[in-house]
């Protein structure tokens, strides 16, 4: 199993992959996801973004998500704390296949990230945040090492929502120098 970079190829498996995340979430009675976004725009500006990771076995994605670089205007007003003020990465849309529930997949994307993310000179923090009902990624996100740090309202939000999602942040580790 290995994660990569996206490609405009993989799109159609990504797309079904969110798609069913979007099924997921619906059954779920989590209204996150469910007023079109993520859209086939938006997951093609990612991969030209080159933001759009995918977790891979074998030839067949099994997973996505957006790693994105730079300031993320959601993280803006945290009703919170974070634990760093330095550069940052952030972490969105997050889905792995209902083919593969159960193997731990969204654990192993965030680790791989993770491990990617560690090596980058200069990124203090990995942010991410989820919807208060999304239980199954607030397990995911502190299971692989984020402390809940507020409450942000998501850029994807509509204007007329009160949604604020669980914000969370994970430091890197930076070397000592000696």
């Amino acid at each position: 199993m290995l994660m990569r970079r996206a490609h405009i190829e993989d799109l159609n498996a990504i797309k079904q992959i969110i798609f069913e995340g979007k099924e997921l979430l619906s059954k779920q009675g989590v209204n996150q996801w469910q007023d079109g976004y993520p859209n086939t725009d938006s997951l093609i500006n990612d991969i030209r973004n080159q933001w759009t990771v995918v977790l891979e076995e074998n030839g067949e994605i099994l997973g996505t998500a957006a790693v994105i670089p730079g300031t993320d205007d959601s993280y803006e007003n945290l009703d919170g704390i974070w634990l760093s003020n330095g550069p940052y990465v952030s972490i969105h849309r997050v889905a792995v296949s209902n083919h593969h529930h159960g193997r731990g997949l969204s654990q192993k994307l965030f680790e791989a990230i993770y491990d990617v993310v560690k090596n980058v000179n200069g990124i203090n923090s990995i942010r991410v945040d989820t919807n208060p009902d999304n239980l199954g990624m607030q397990h995911v996100i502190k299971k692989a090492g984020f402390i809940e740090t507020g409450k942000v309202v998501p850029i994807s939000a509509t204007q007329n929502t009160k949604i604020r999602n669980y914000a969370y942040e994970r430091l890197i580790k930076q070397p000592l120098l000696v």
